[in-house]
């Protein structure tokens, strides 16, 4: 009768560990693949993002230097008053609006290639 016992007691337990498999440990276990899972996809689209960040800087770079954006500028502040010029100078606006202006083609590229 001892065996007997022993085989239905080690039945129940197996359908209780079953049960808490299913009921608590496979959950947790989704859980933690799930988190895994976004934060390698996260790292990975960091590191596209990355990536492609110098291609679309140099992509811009192209786009700038094939438009001739520079020579325009350089005109706009020819037409400029000396004293206004030398202030603007001064406060480096025309740094400001050439970086101003490199970021934003940066940007389109950028969303061009879907980021």
């Amino acid at each position: 009768m001892s065996v007997f016992m022993d085989v239905v007691n080690s039945v129940v337990d197996l359908q209780q560990t079953v049960s808490n498999f299913f009921q608590t440990d496979l959950i947790v276990l989704l859980t933690k693949f799930t988190a895994w899972f976004v934060q390698w996809s996260v790292v990975a689209l960091w590191k596209a993002k990355l990536a492609l960040l110098g291609f679309s800087w140099g992509v811009a770079q192209q786009i700038m230097t094939n438009l001739n954006i520079s020579t325009y500028l350089n005109a706009a502040w020819a037409n400029l008053d000396s004293k206004v010029l030398s202030m603007l100078t001064f406060f480096r606006i025309p740094d400001a609006v050439s970086m101003i202006l490199s970021a934003s083609v940066t940007k389109f590229v950028f969303r061009f290639l879907g980021f």
